[in-house]
């Protein structure tokens, strides 16, 4: 494990009990426009949308990647969407308390947690129906890895759900590409910001968030069809909530500002995406593609740093 590794992992270890995130989803009208934004209705939720979308269909076993403390996995069993769930992330104290939750809950005995790591998937083959990824891809490095070992993982008709932050990965940011965030931030009184001025977007504490965000849907595009994508926003909510004054009226700013952001052209931060892994000649192309692509550019690195001695 790189020290890099073992700093994410610290810090998602503290942040399961003492969370600095905000949690800008969680205010009700927020939920209303991600909702809207992802099913038409403000009161359907996103598993409320794949319900629907799956027009019935359950699923024997699934796999979680990046569980967390768990939420999603007792969320699936409660509704009967998979009879079984298999679930790992790298936060150790993440896993404790997904054990407890789903213990207490009745669950312990439909979900099995474990400790790994996505950077090196360790997943056997054929054996998901479907397998997850909430908010977990985009703190993986090495995604040609994970997204040929969930292709490898996955059962002939399985499926492969993304929920993601898809914006501008953390070396990415410059004042300029941050220009139209700051612009609606700074449009706000003085007196209703917590701050001057907003710093750029890059956790410093979790080296691992958004190490290569901006590339997930292209390295998806190599192994995977997409079947349907539904984009909800978070360009102005994700980064000015939690920096301005918590009030309703606030809220509501916020979303008018960010939807104007999108009909003028920004891509959206965030996305949920259904797909489906490449077959046949396709399938072995793409998985020889995620194998040699990243040692390919490793040579390349270290050929342009020989000749620029």
């Amino acid at each position: 494990m790189s020290r890099n590794e073992e700093v994410a992992r610290e810090f998602w270890n503290r942040e399961v009990h003492t969370p600095t995130h905000s949690n800008w989803m969680a205010h009700p009208l927020v939920r209303a426009y991600i909702n809207r934004s992802i099913a038409g209705d403000s009161g359907q939720w996103p598993m409320d949308w794949l319900e629907t979308w799956l027009a019935g269909r359950r699923f024997k076993r699934g796999l979680s990647v990046g569980c967390g403390a768990g939420s999603l996995e007792r969320d699936l069993i409660r509704r009967n969407l998979c009879e079984q769930m298999d679930a790992f992330d790298g936060s150790p104290e993440s896993i404790r308390v997904a054990i407890d939750e789903a213990a207490k809950l009745g669950y312990g005995d439909r979900i099995h947690y474990r400790t790994g790591d996505f950077n090196e998937p360790q997943l056997p083959s054929n054996t998901y129906d479907i397998v997850f990824v909430h908010q977990a891809m985009h703190h993986v490095a090495k995604l040609e890895k994970l997204y040929r070992a969930i292709m490898k993982t996955l059962a002939p008709d399985g499926l492969l759900y993304l929920d993601e932050y898809i914006g501008p990965s953390r070396h990415e940011w410059t004042e300029q590409n941050f220009a139209p965030i700051q612009g609606v931030f700074q449009s706000i009184p003085r007196e209703k910001r917590n701050l001057d001025s907003l710093l750029l977007p890059i956790q410093v504490h979790d080296p691992s968030e958004a190490i290569r965000s901006s590339e997930i849907l292209r390295e998806l595009a190599v192994g995977y069809d997409t079947l349907v994508r539904r984009d909800y926003g978070g360009n102005v909510l994700s980064i000015i909530y939690g920096q301005v004054e918590d009030t309703d009226a606030m809220t509501e700013h916020l979303i008018v500002e960010e939807e104007k952001l999108l009909r003028e052209g920004m891509e959206p931060f965030l996305s949920i995406i259904i797909a489906k892994p490449k077959r046949g000649i396709a399938g072995a192309v793409a998985r020889g593609r995620y194998f040699l692509e990243p040692k390919l550019k490793r040579i390349g690195r270290e050929v342009r740093k020989v000749v620029s001695r």
